[in-house]
């Protein structure tokens, strides 16, 4: 499956709609250097599932937390390492047993 198939795919699993819509976006080149600020607590978006506007908080479990990385000149933040994976339920933890 193609990249965009299998992106097409995931957002469908998650948001209960079709992906009917591809919009490019670039994506900068991560910077060489990055600043460790901390490890990454928890996560809070909005995105429209199944129809609606919904909230999510995903608080990482210590084992599974990533780090919080910002490029040099502070106009950049990463999301690096750690043990997870996005699904159609959002995102899981890797130490979470129901996975």
């Amino acid at each position: 499956m193609s990249p965009l198939s299998r992106a097409r795919k995931l957002y469908t699993d998650f948001s209960g709609n079709p992906a009917n819509e591809s919009v490019k976006i670039t994506i900068p080149n991560p910077p060489k250097v990055g600043i460790c600020i901390g490890d990454i607590d928890g996560i809070m978006y909005t995105t429209e599932r199944d129809g609606e506007i919904q909230k999510y908080i995903h608080t990482f479990k210590s084992a599974d937390r990533p780090l919080f990385v910002v490029s040099p000149d502070g106009s950049q933040l990463f999301i690096v390492g750690g043990h997870y994976t996005f699904t159609e339920r959002g995102i899981v933890d890797m130490s979470d047993k129901s996975r």
